[in-house]
């Protein structure tokens, strides 16, 4: 990947990162509204938490089946249309489910709300790789993905607050407006949102387009389905942890549900913070597999004590706020090993294939940690996202070795 070409250069690329890191933001904040309210909907809707998770399934199979399709398309017409599509359709999603009076319509607007999810990152990526430049690319991206965890924090504290002193569907109204204004904002500055596409363009990637049989044949690439298997693994880890948090706190640590909610915030917020510090460090070495096995390790002790130690709210805390920082210093060193293995022109394609595993991840991680949660497991719901993590540090450390030994070749 060069720099992006000249007309990028200036203010612009702050500009466009700062918007595109808003969006995404959102995007977060968006799929984050389900665990906030597993315990609510089992009130107001007479379903259990598995039923919570079936929900949670439905927007992420439907994101799994339709993504990969979406990042083709981005590698082949402008993002920025894809982007506004989808922001659209996800705030729409978003209103719908605050006027659902049954299960079954929460259901159909989670299937909205999956497809409108599609978009972002094979778009995000497309645009940030075209537009920041190559030296602080790393800080580019952990900006990025900062947003979206402060999106992730943002959501219990909204919720939460709603629930106490207004009614958590007139919180989902004002945040679908919010989205579909955000949608505008991108219409109106569309220009600015130039895409990887351009960039391959300007060093003459762009003559030979690769076609699909061409793509599949590097999404099926060893080095690219490392990087899916290690995906895969932290979202059924991370995501079956963040989803019943709050929950499993209630059950097994006796935890209030508000304070519960308030300890999924400081779990992302700690985890933004720990990928503004990975992203400083990611610019700094080229040693990302390292960086990752040891963020990881991090994460995935302090995730087992709070299940196995008889701890107060402020040890909880405590291992919670570790366990992000952990978790958050991986993200941007995990995002330049996926762009290392990426040739020009093709990013759409593969962070994409990349949303495929972290969307199988989220299918897979709801109900069976809900059923978990029913059965009476909640200690086990730390104990699996544990071994997960430890399970995909394997996965990345090895990624990086099994590209050069094939650049080599």
């Amino acid at each position: 990947m060069t720099s992006a070409a000249p007309s990028m250069g200036g203010a612009r690329p702050v500009k466009v990162v700062g918007m595109i890191s808003l969006g995404h933001g959102l995007n977060h904040l968006f799929n984050m509204i389900v665990p906030p309210l597993a315990i609510t909907w089992t009130k107001d809707f007479g379903i259990g938490y598995a039923e919570v998770g079936a929900i949670m399934a439905a927007s992420a199979i439907t994101s799994a089946s339709a993504v990969l399709p979406v990042g083709f398309l981005v590698d082949r017409m402008p993002a920025r249309h894809v982007l506004v599509a989808g922001m659209t359709l996800i705030s729409l999603a978003v209103i719908g489910l605050c006027v659902a009076d049954s299960y079954w319509q929460l259901l159909a607007f989670a299937v909205l709300l999956g497809l409108g999810n599609t978009v972002f990152h094979p778009c995000d990526y497309s645009i940030l790789s075209a537009t920041a430049p190559k030296a602080w690319l790393g800080r580019a991206f952990s900006v990025h993905t900062f947003a979206g965890y402060v999106g992730f924090a943002l959501t219990p504290l909204i919720i939460s607050g709603a629930l106490l002193w207004w009614s958590w569907r007139g919180a989902l109204i004002l945040l679908g407006l919010m989205g579909l204004a955000m949608a505008a904002t991108f219409w109106f500055n569309r220009h600015d949102l130039r895409d990887d596409r351009d960039a391959a363009m300007a060093q003459g990637s762009e003559r030979k387009r690769p076609g699909i049989a061409e793509g599949l044949k590097l999404l099926l690439s060893l080095p690219l389905l490392m990087c899916f298997a290690f995906f895969l693994l932290v979202t059924i880890a991370m995501w079956g942890f963040d989803a019943f948090l709050p929950a499993a706190l209630f059950e097994h640590n006796g935890l209030p549900e508000v304070m519960g909610n308030y300890a999924l915030s400081a779990f992302f917020g700690a985890s933004a913070l720990g990928i503004l510090i990975g992203g400083q460090i990611a610019d700094r070495t080229r040693r990302h597999g390292l960086v990752a096995a040891m963020g990881f390790g991090i994460a995935a002790v302090s995730i087992l004590l709070i299940g196995e130690l008889a701890t107060g709210p402020l040890m909880v805390f405590a291992l919670i706020g570790l366990a992000g920082i952990g978790g958050g210093i991986v993200t941007p060193n995990r995002d330049l090993i996926v762009r290392q293995v990426t040739p020009p022109g093709q990013i759409g394609k593969v962070f994409a294939f990349m949303t495929v595993a972290m969307d199988t991840g989220s299918t897979v991680a709801p109900p069976a940690f809900g059923l978990l949660m029913d059965l009476g497991g909640a200690a086990w719901l730390f104990r699996i996202s544990a071994l997960l993590l430890l399970l995909a540090i394997l996965t990345v450390t090895a990624t990086r070795r099994v590209h050069g030994r094939m650049e080599i070749r």
